[in-house]
Parts: structure tokens; C-alpha cells; sequence
């Protein structure tokens, strides 16, 4: 799409059959009251193809799964990148779930893990359980990057736990842990002012909120419609802050990718945008 840069999606979510991507869809469409045409298949399939007639280079896979399944989930993806070079796995994790947690994420990242994905609004939990204290101790010692959903889903709350104000503390305490914060933080502009201001380590997705999709565009409240205004926000906060994500499936990474191209931005803030900033930040190897 932009000649010389390494295009990713720094936000989708695969499922591991059709049978399977069809019944989520349609169960989080239900909870989260979803009422548009959802543009994305979720299979890997259909990822790979998408990318391929889109121009993406790297998708980064943010799976997670109720506790009893999670780490057959992580497991499933981690293999899925090993078949696809340009999918980037991400591990999840529940207080819940079976095991000691940072031995766990010690052998996910041995099998090619490049960060965390935390979903808690839906996985049902608060980013300060005590239990996630010792995984946070680990990944702030490496520096190893965590996405978290960030706000609504959709027009839905079902709960609080996945509200700037929940994670906040996490930031105050783990200044070393590169935080994603998706949906470009509920789409709340002074959230975004104030936390790139005051955390060093805290970036934002441009999934949902900065979409091209006609469907999300009309239906989803905290959209940004205008792109002079998306424009300021970026410069406001710097393009080093932002990394492009679709959300895919309930995303269109062509929609998206095809608005942040044709934005008022300058050639390299495109270029840390659509992929620049997630190559550094989740360290995606090209040789590999």
C-alpha cells in the first residue's frame, strides 16, 4: 500500500474453525448488542487472504478464552504463527486459570509469544488482581508488552474492568511494561492527552474508534468521524504513540488501513503508524 513499509494489524482475533468463529461472532454480537454486518470470517484463512489483497504484511494475533481453556488457546495460536510467518502471536491469562503464571509465560515466549492480551471486561477480572502481580513483576523486568482492551465493546459495559481508571494503577506501578491501550482508550480524547503525557510507556490502537468501516462508522459511539480532528489528536500525541489495529473480524483491516493511508499525515507518521511502532514494540523479527 505505502512502498517500503512493513504494514500491521496490530489487533485480530482468529478462532480455530469456522464451525467455532461462526458461534463467538454471533454469541459476543448477542452479549455486546452488535447490530452491523461484522465484515471478517475470523478464521486464519480468511485472515491470511484478507492480508494478502490488503497489502499486510504482519497480523498480531489478541486471542483469549475462558480459564479452563486458555492455555489450549494460547497453545492453538502459538502453533498458528509457526504455519503463517506473517502472524504474530499473543498469549492471554486469568487469575483463574491452572498453573504458576510467570513459569507459564516463560515457556509461551520460548515458543515465539510476543506479548499478552488481557480482555478483561469480557474475561471477567481487574487488571490489579493479585494474583497477576508476579506476571506483571516478570514482564516489567523484560519489558514485555501487554494490549488491553480498552473501554466498551460496541456500546456495551457489561462491567468496569476494562475502564482507563482500572488499569491506571497497573501504569502507576510497571512504568517498564509497554501498554497498549486498544480503541484508542475508549475513544476519549483527554485520555489519550493526559495518559501519553504522562506515561512513556503507554501506546493506544487505532482499532474500532479510527475505523474506515461504513458499519462501525454509523453505529459505534465513540468513533471519531472527522479526520482533520484525528489528525490533531495524532500530532498532539505523537505518531510514536499510535499503532494501526482493526479488530478483525468485527474490524476491516481494508477499511481501516485505506482511512490512516489517506490521512493528512506525513509520510513517516504513516510509516511508525501502520507499523513502524508495533515491529519495535512487540519485536517482530523479519528473518524469522
Amino acid at each position: 500500500m505505502l512502498d517500503s513499509i512493513k504494514t500491521v494489524d496490530g489487533h485480530v482475533h482468529t478462532f480455530s474453525s469456522d464451525e467455532i468463529a461462526k458461534k463467538i461472532i454471533k454469541s459476543f454480537n448477542k452479549v455486546y448488542f452488535i447490530d452491523f454486518d461484522v465484515p471478517g470470517e475470523g478464521t486464519i484463512d480468511d485472515l491470511v487472504q484478507g492480508m494478502s489483497s490488503t497489502g499486510i504484511d504482519y497480523s498480531i494475533m489478541a486471542n483469549f478464552a475462558p480459564p479452563k481453556i486458555l492455555d489450549i488457546n494460547n497453545m492453538w495460536t502459538l502453533e498458528m504463527s509457526k504455519f503463517n510467518k506473517g502472524l504474530i502471536p499473543l498469549v492471554s491469562f486469568h487469575p483463574d486459570m491452572d498453573g504458576n503464571i510467570p513459569p507459564l509465560l516463560e515457556k509461551y515466549i520460548n515458543l515465539g509469544a510476543k506479548g499478552i492480551k488481557f480482555h478483561n471486561m469480557a474475561q471477567g477480572f481487574k487488571p490489579t488482581h493479585p494474583a497477576l502481580e508476579p506476571l506483571y513483576t516478570f514482564c516489567n523486568q523484560i519489558a514485555f508488552p501487554i494490549e488491553f482492551h480498552c473501554g466498551r465493546v460496541s456500546n456495551a459495559r457489561l462491567n468496569e474492568y476494562s475502564d482507563v481508571e482500572c488499569i491506571i494503577p497497573v501504569l502507576d506501578k510497571y512504568s517498564d511494561i509497554p501498554v497498549i491501550l486498544t480503541h484508542m482508550a475508549d475513544g476519549n480524547i483527554d485520555d489519550v492527552v493526559k495518559l501519553s503525557k504522562k506515561y512513556k510507556n503507554v501506546y493506544f490502537d487505532t482499532s474500532i474508534v479510527i475505523s474506515g468501516y461504513p458499519g462501525i462508522l454509523d453505529t459505534n459511539e465513540p468513533s471519531w468521524l472527522d479526520d482533520g480532528m484525528v489528525v490533531d489528536i495524532i500530532r498532539t500525541i505523537g505518531a510514536k504513540k499510535v499503532l494501526f489495529g482493526s479488530d478483525y473480524p468485527w474490524g476491516s483491516p481494508k477499511h481501516d488501513l485505506h482511512r490512516i493511508i489517506n490521512l493528512n499525515l506525513t509520510y513517516e507518521e504513516k510509516s511508525l503508524i501502520l507499523g513502524g511502532n508495533a515491529i519495535e514494540i512487540f519485536n517482530i523479527d523479519f528473518n524469522n
